[in-house]
């Protein structure tokens, strides 16, 4: 275990360490691979409710990167392996019928590890705090929501190992960079069965540059794009209040940059099924967990793919009683 420190190098120091770094890449895969991040833009949405409502939500997310892939081909390795942890802090206020205001806070522990044959095994950690989004949306129709945010660094992109070389942007808790975020969601009940809904979220984040990023060059992680869709009910069993979910998510990342050249082994394009569960304890509160298991996967160059996701939380909201009957339906498949 690393013991980690920011950065702070004179020029021929970064110079000798950057060169390092580009011979190492060639020998470790994956190492920059953008699928391991913290789920951001994914988590934004929260439901539907009456104007005068407070709404919090606290996760536990972990994604488990095990799958070694090249474009769509699964590698016969398993010496590498990547995991990020992530607490993920969430809450809204509704001021009006359209209009809506949810901030979003992380913890991250990003861990590598590669043990490679007859080598002692490698494994780096960072943690700390990750980045925050602050989201306004404006519901234009019924079943229709607008929202725009930005993403702000809060989070360290400077960290370095105990010797002195700098860690890869996607080992970083922060990006360093503002993000401007466009969001999209809606939620369709049934004419069939009015407990359960159609809902699908979707997200395009623009990402900024990170203009320090090993002390003198210019990082920019690829934009996202992702499309979240699913079925979700409510069932009474006995005293339970429970609600399914199935949603299916689409997620297109572009390739990172430094100093305006493609960072090799970055960006690609999954699809993924996310079965959810919550158990509604009252009306206010409820507890819910949700999986997310990769159904396709195309990465640019050699990269480790996202083998599973769980997400585990809890959800509360308090202000005026009168609240949607079905406002919790989509909320399992925005914790990805």
């Amino acid at each position: 275990m690393l013991h980690l420190q920011r950065l702070k190098m004179r020029p021929s120091i970064i110079g000798c360490l950057l060169l390092f770094g580009l011979i190492f890449s060639k020998n470790v895969a994956a190492q920059t691979c953008c699928s391991g991040g913290v789920p951001l833009t994914g988590n934004l949405g929260l439901p539907e409710t009456y104007a005068g409502n407070w709404q919090f939500s606290l996760n536990y997310d972990v994604n488990v990167l095990l799958t070694l892939k090249d474009g769509t081909n699964k590698l016969d390795d398993n010496s590498r392996k990547r995991l990020t942890h992530s607490a993920l802090l969430q809450a809204a206020y509704t001021f009006s019928p359209k209009l809506s205001i949810e901030g979003f806070i992380s913890y991250v522990r990003q861990e590598r590890e590669i043990q490679q044959p007859n080598l002692p095994k490698n494994f780096v950690h960072t943690e700390g705090i990750g980045d925050a989004v602050i989201l306004a949306k404006y519901k234009v129709l019924k079943p229709l929501r607008l929202g725009l945010g930005l993403k702000f660094p809060t989070g360290a992109s400077d960290l370095v190992r105990e010797d002195g070389i700098p860690l890869n942007a996607d080992l970083q808790p922060g990006s360093g960079s503002w993000d401007l975020i466009f969001w999209a969601g809606f939620n369709k009940e049934l004419s069939f069965r009015p407990s359960m809904a159609f809902f699908g979220t979707s997200t395009f984040r623009l990402t900024g540059k990170n203009h320090d990023y090993l002390g003198s060059r210019i990082y920019q992680f690829g934009n996202e794009f992702q499309v979240i869709a699913g079925i979700g009910d409510r069932l009474i069993l006995g005293k339970l209040i429970i609600d399914p979910s199935l949603a299916f998510r689409f997620r297109k990342v572009a390739a990172d940059n430094i100093d305006s050249e493609i960072v090799p082994s970055t960006g690609g394009s999954w699809v993924f099924i996310n079965p959810g569960l919550t158990y509604n304890i009252t009306q206010d509160f409820s507890t819910q967990v949700n999986a997310e298991f990769p159904m396709y996967g195309k990465v640019t160059g050699t990269q480790l793919s996202p083998t599973y996701r769980i997400n585990a939380g809890v959800f509360f909201k308090f202000g005026r009683k009168k609240d949607l009957v079905k406002s919790n339906i989509n909320a399992p498949a925005s914790n990805f």
